[in-house]
């Protein structure tokens, strides 16, 4: 190396050249160094390079740079080295070496290519110095780095393990025994948290079997509650529909009362009438019957007349018998007043067969007429009794409709809050059907987690029939009495 130097003549080239030696030897004092030819024979090294390597110089000059490195890094796996050197390019790296004692030395230098004018290679170069103390302790250091790397996920490889376990609902999963010293305390922190939990989840677990007890005790009662309500409500609307109908019956009833309280007036008013002309029909058939009478004693007269007649004419003819021919004339007339007479009286008799048979009619109509006048008092007398009941009997009915009026919209008031009850029960029902449902899914999800503990079942009464049993909840209790407080209420039978 310091042959090339002494090429150059002149005082500034010497100068330079000493500048350069003194650089030389101060890299070589803290750099190991060693010179090769193009075929790759070690040229030259220094005492540093040789003091890492354990060789003598003697012993590596002359020979091929193969003899440092390992066996696996000869041949066609150090093609691509010499390749990049026999182009100009320096090869810049980590490189593993093998020492004369076989030890191995981890050497981080650059190989460089000297060129000459013509830009050719005609010697290779090499700086560098050993790292092997700083690789071994980084080696140990990512090893102690690997381990706690290891240990860290083996640790957490344990926490997700239980993690897992725990997002599945297994509260009894726990952490692996054998983990790191550093690690336990978030190992006990781990097991106490599931504990609590588990604790917690055994509370809660009994707590929403309960509430899902409750929830259905609930959910029958207000399903029966809305089956009697709604019967109920149709049961009042149904009355409600038929006391409106009798109402309105009753109603009409009273108007038709009135109605035939007025016709009643009316009849009794016609019936008054109707006697009075009984009355005068009864006065009437007295006078006919008294004119009867009368046109008897005058056909009585007539026939007494017809019989005088009768004999004057007897006479006349007996006298126009005595006269002859001077009397035969008068004898004829004398024949047709006898003729006449005895017709007057035949007619009389008549006459008076039909009187009497008037008379004796006009008798009896005189009796029916009578008769028909007391039966028409009769009349009278119970028409205004009728009269006296219809009027009751309207006031009354009129009283009737007014209190079913009153009573139809008491009820119909009561159809209305009940209908409103119905509706009430009903949001109730879904409410309480809602609340079963929420109760049943939080009991779903707790008992998705297992805590290792047999969970208790509760047995709740039935309250919409059989033996019924009611929870009595505990009463409110101050804040040194809540700490003594049982956690459940006690059943009693009722």
């Amino acid at each position: 190396m310091t042959g090339l130097f002494r090429r150059r003549k002149g005082d500034a080239a010497d100068a330079r050249l000493r500048h350069l030696e003194t650089m030389f030897k101060a890299l070589g004092g803290r750099q190991g160094h060693l010179e090769l030819e193009l075929d790759g024979t070690i040229r030259s090294a220094n005492e540093m390079f040789l003091q890492m390597m354990g060789y003598e110089l003697s012993e590596v000059v002359g020979r091929h740079h193969d003899m440092l490195v390992y066996p696996e890094q000869r041949g066609a796996g150090s093609e691509a080295f010499w390749s990049a050197l026999r182009s100009g390019q320096p090869v810049s790296e980590r490189f593993r070496r093998l020492t004369k004692d076989g030890r191995e030395l981890i050497f981080f230098g650059t190989y460089y290519a000297l060129c000459g004018p013509d830009g050719r290679p005609y010697q290779y170069m090499l700086w560098g110095a050993d790292v092997s103390d700083q690789v071994r302790a980084q080696r140990a250091a990512d090893e102690a780095l690997a381990r706690r790397r290891e240990e860290q996920q083996r640790a957490f490889a344990s926490l997700h393990g239980a993690l897992t376990a725990l997002a599945k609902g297994d509260l009894t999963a726990r952490m692996q025994e054998n983990l790191p010293e550093e690690y336990l305390p978030l190992k006990q922190d781990l097991e106490l948290a599931m504990a609590e939990l588990r604790s917690a989840l055994g509370r809660i677990s009994e707590t929403t079997e309960g509430m899902n007890a409750g929830a259905a005790e609930i959910v029958r009662a207000t399903d029966e509650l809305a089956r009697r309500t709604e019967q109920q409500a149709a049961t009042l609307e149904q009355t409600a529909a038929a006391l409106e109908e009798i109402t309105a019956t009753v109603q009409r009833t009273a108007e038709g009362a009135v109605q035939a309280n007025a016709a009643v007036c009316g009849a009794k008013q016609e019936a008054e009438r109707s006697g009075e002309v009984v009355q005068g029909a009864v006065a009437a058939m007295d006078q006919i019957a008294a004119s009867a009478r009368q046109i008897s004693q005058i056909i009585g007269v007539i026939d007494e007349i017809a019989f005088q007649t009768n004999l004057l004419a007897l006479n006349a003819g007996v006298e126009a018998a005595r006269a002859g021919e001077a009397g035969r004339g008068f004898a004829v007339v004398a024949s047709e007043v006898r003729a006449l007479a005895q017709r007057s009286a035949e007619a009389a008799k008549e006459i008076k067969a039909l009187i009497s048979a008037s008379t004796q009619q006009v008798g009896q109509g005189v009796e029916l007429v009578g008769q028909t006048g007391q039966a028409l008092e009769s009349i009278v007398a119970r028409v205004n009794e009728i009269s006296g009941l219809v009027s009751e009997i309207a006031a009354s009915a009129q009283e009737q409709a007014t209190g079913l009026a009153q009573v139809n919209t008491a009820v119909s008031q009561m159809d209305h809050a009940t209908q409103q009850n119905a509706a009430m029960v009903e949001e109730t029902t879904a409410a309480s059907h809602a609340l079963q449902n929420e109760v049943s899914e939080l009991v779903g999800l707790v008992n998705r987690f297992r805590t290792g503990v047999d969970r208790p079942t509760r047995e709740r009464g039935s309250i919409a029939g059989g033996a019924r049993r009611s929870y009595a909840a505990p009463a409110l209790k101050t804040t040194s009495q809540v700490a003594e407080a049982p956690e459940a209420g006690e059943w009693e039978e009722f």
